[in-house]
Formats: C-alpha cells, structure tokens, sequence
C-alpha cells in the first residue's frame, strides 16, 4: 500500500483548503471585491479539500508506512503499524470488487475492493495497493463463491438519509435568495434633506445569486428524486 501517496493527496487537499481559507478570511477582512463573487468558488474548494485531507490522512495513519497486503497458499495477511492479521482462503465471506478504469488513477479511484471475513472484519484495498489486480484474480480464483454483485443500494440507503437534510438546506437557500434579490434597493443621503434609491448589489453578485438560486432549485428537486426512487427501491429489495 503506497500510504506515502496518500500522504501526499491529503498534503494537496489540505493545500487547497487553506489557500481557499485564507482567501475568504482575506476577503472577510479586506472585502476589495464584491463578497458574492468569490464566497461560492472558495467555499467549493474549502469543504471537499479538508474532508479528502481528513479522508487519506486517517486511513495512511491508520495503516502505516509499512502497510501491505501479503497473499499465501494458504490465505491472506494484512500488515499495519499495529501488526499483522491473517485469514485462510475459507473465512471469507464477501468479494466485492470494482474496476473503473480510467478513473484518476493517480488517486487510486480506477479500481477498489472489499473482503468480509467470519470473524467479521472487512478488508480494503483500491489502486494505491501495490499489485491489486494481482490480489483481486488470486481472491477470485480461490473463492469464486464468495463474489457478490456491488451493493447497489447502499447509496440509496446513506441517501435515504441525507437527502431531507440537502433538500431542507436548498430549501433555505432559495428562501434567503428569493428575499434578497426581491429587497435589492436602498435609499442613502443624496445631499440636505433628499434621499435617492440605488441597487442594494451590483450586477456580478446579482448574477451570482440567481445562478445560486437555479442550482439550489435543481439541488432540492434532484434530492427529493434521489429520496423518492431509493424509497422505492428499498420496499422492492
């Protein structure tokens, strides 16, 4: 298992982030631009950055430099910072194994795989794993019984459960859009005594929030449609 790349990932991802961070802490603090051009843009870079930080970080932690998986005649070892665990080729339960090529392998997404033994540890591996596919057709050929079709629910059943809680905050979103794009003028002092009425937002961050608006409406359509089939898939299992 190459941990070292995936120290690296998260040293890229955690890269991301902070620039992000620190251009929106700039932006709060100095606000040379309109807010509404930049906060969104910032924002998609901050979240996804420090959760695959968070992400390859803990699983190189948890596996260690040394971090390998080891194939016998007789089963397979795995080998962490915290010592080896060995299981014969008859404790295993579950095969599951997913190929995707072409899938940013330099990130290891082109290929994953999870084994389930009888004492109920599980397993997993993706393209980082030195010799993976080698692993994979060893595992296959010595329980082909054990192989089973990928969990195509269990989206549908995490979905089951963030779904209300993306299409409430879409939801909220275009409330707080509709109100402010409806509340767009203000008056300032326009000598003694007068007062003039001038746009509350200039044009970008107008732009921005309509466009904000039309994705959080298709968010929060796309969300109930997730919840509905995979409620529906879920009776029929």
């Amino acid at each position: 298992m190459d941990n070292r790349r995936r120290w690296v990932i998260a040293a890229q991802a955690a890269a991301v982030a902070v620039a992000a961070l620190v251009l929106l802490a700039l932006l709060v603090a100095a606000p040379v631009w309109s807010a509404g051009k930049l906060v969104g843009l910032l924002l998609i870079g901050i979240v996804p950055g420090f959760a695959a930080a968070v992400v390859n970080a803990c699983k190189a932690w948890r596996g260690g430099p040394l971090e390998r998986f080891e194939v016998y005649d007789l089963g397979i070892a795995h080998t962490t910072k915290d010592g080896q665990r060995a299981w014969t080729w008859q404790q295993i339960t579950q095969l599951q194994c997913t190929r995707t090529p072409g899938r940013l392998p330099r990130y290891g997404w082109d290929f994953s795989c999870a084994v389930r033994f009888t004492d109920g540890a599980t397993i997993g591996f993706n393209g980082l794993t030195a010799d993976a596919p080698a692993i994979v057709d060893v595992l296959y050929a010595q329980r082909p019984d054990a192989v089973v079709a990928p969990d195509t629910l269990r989206g549908w059943r995490l979905l089951r459960w963030v779904a209300p809680f993306v299409a409430a905050g879409c939801a909220w979103c275009i409330v707080i859009v509709f109100r402010m794009l409806n509340d767009d003028r203000t008056t300032v002092p326009d000598g003694p005594g007068s007062y003039r009425v001038v746009p509350k937002y200039d044009d970008s961050t107008i732009a921005l929030l309509a466009i904000g608006g039309l994705v959080c409406v298709v968010a929060f359509v796309v969300s109930l449609s997730y919840l509905a089939v995979g409620l529906v898939q879920s009776r029929r299992r």
